[in-house]
């Protein structure tokens, strides 16, 4: 699957499309987070869905951006999000790709588009965080200039989910 599109969206995509990659992302997550075995509400996934969409104009401009990856027949293969923190810093939320796409080069151009879209915006920095688990992206950031910070940050995660805040890794990139 190389036919993919890096498209970022200047409005929300079609509510069901996008719930659908955001669906398969949460799943993934709270899979990850049980078996660390972190004790998690069974209706989680749809309590961050909706979570996402009370708050989804922080991911369009001018506050932030939302990229897609599309194939050529429209189905979405991987999405990532972008908002802004405060004057200089934005957070990298939500960056997904399906079993498809792994291996593509998917990931790589959600965050450097997101990135650059960044940089645009003027901001300074970007943020992240991630699980332990999560092997992937704790190996891709650093390969993108991000440094992993020995000290928590206040991401959204840390503030939101403070059960789950010993099995987060932060990572920062300087613009």
């Amino acid at each position: 699957m190389t036919d993919i599109e890096i498209i970022l969206c200047q409005i929300l995509p079609p509510k069901d499309a996008l719930n659908g990659i955001l669906s398969q992302y949460y799943d993934l997550i709270v899979l990850r987070m049980r078996d660390m075995g972190v004790d998690l509400d069974p209706a989680a996934p749809q309590s961050a869905l909706a979570e996402f969409w009370a708050q989804s104009d922080d991911y369009l401009p001018p506050k932030g951006c939302l990229v897609i990856a599309q194939t050529k027949t429209g189905e979405i293969v991987g999405c990532g999000m972008m908002k802004r923190l405060d004057d200089d810093t934005g957070e990298l939320k939500r960056v997904f790709v399906t079993e498809a796409a792994r291996g593509t080069g998917t990931v790589r151009a959600l965050i450097e588009t997101r990135e650059r879209v960044a940089r645009e915006m003027g901001l300074k920095r970007l943020i992240a965080d991630t699980l332990t688990p999560n092997v992937e992206m704790r190996d891709l950031y650093p390969k993108l200039g991000f440094v992993e910070l020995r000290e928590p940050i206040e991401t959204t995660t840390y503030k939101d989910q403070p059960s789950i805040r010993p099995y987060l890794h932060y990572f920062s990139k300087d613009l």
